[in-house]
């Protein structure tokens, strides 16, 4: 199954701009979600084949014989004015903090990120404007993925969104090691986000971007791998093949190819 509405890809924003993520990620002091990211580079922004988000809290738009949900439409596009607008938003509302706006649902629900208690892990809340009211809806965004569903006439109860459809046209491991294998830089760096999302082979994944973050000599490569790194090492357990200190020991290595002390930040604040 499709994530974005293939019918408004012509109306979405222009491709992700990695120097805007990482201006907002430092705006925030916070990591935004990977899972978060890998959408957005498909598509930065626009309709969702899904509309709704199946909740366990009472709220105005649903009730228990409709099966309690919320309405999550569109993710908004992610770029810095985007971002401010989102903020200025909220704070019309009075929510202030590590907050981003992402996402909106039928005009009077608004979706955003917490990054107040949980820099590297945002969770998830909706405000209804409609009676002023904010809900904590999921700890993290894999889980507001997995209560994703879509309600129309044609499919009764809706469809879950399980991590099978999210990940659905994602090619399998020896594809990926085809790619990597080839001479296409950005489709190799592509590659290595699929197989960290895959989550298969971390040892060996680990292994390959520490040797792609060894060899490179050229500025925004070392920073994409390098980012990559440190997103797998806090991600998953993998102390047994690189701890935080030797990436940053090796981050630091590289400060005459560039300057990676945010990731260095990032690593030292997981420890």
């Amino acid at each position: 199954m499709n994530f974005w509405d293939e019918l408004l890809e012509d109306e979405v924003a222009l491709s992700l701009n990695k120097e805007n993520v990482k201006q907002i990620e430092k705006e925030l002091g916070a990591r935004l979600p990977k899972k978060y990211i890998e959408k957005l580079e498909e598509q930065n922004g626009g309709d969702l084949v899904f509309d709704s988000v199946n909740v366990d809290f009472e709220n105005t738009w649903s009730d228990e014989e409709d099966n309690l949900h919320l309405p999550l439409n569109r993710f908004k596009p992610l770029t810095v004015e985007e971002f401010e607008d989102g903020r200025s938003t909220l704070a019309e509302w009075g929510l202030t903090g590590k907050l981003m706006l992402f996402g909106e649902g039928q005009g009077s629900y608004l979706w955003y990120f917490g990054f107040d208690d949980t820099p590297n892990a945002p969770h998830i809340w909706c405000l209804d404007i409609s009676d002023e009211t904010t809900h904590f809806v999921a700890e993290s965004f894999d889980q507001l993925l997995d209560h994703l569903v879509r309600r129309n006439d044609q499919v009764e109860g809706g469809v879950e969104l399980t991590h099978e459809d999210v990940f659905a046209d994602y090619p399998s491991m020896d594809e990926i090691r085809e790619v990597i294998a080839g001479n296409d830089e950005d489709e190799r760096l592509m590659a290595y986000r699929m197989w960290s999302t895959r989550g298969e082979d971390v040892k060996g994944l680990v292994s390959e971007l520490r040797g792609r973050v060894q060899d490179s000599n050229d500025e925004d490569e070392l920073d994409s791998y390098a980012e990559l790194l440190a997103q797998v090492l806090m991600d998953r357990s993998v102390e047994n093949y690189m701890t935080h200190e030797q990436a940053i020991a090796l981050f630091n290595e590289k400060e005459d190819v560039s300057d990676l002390s945010h990731v260095v930040v990032q690593l030292e604040s997981d420890m």
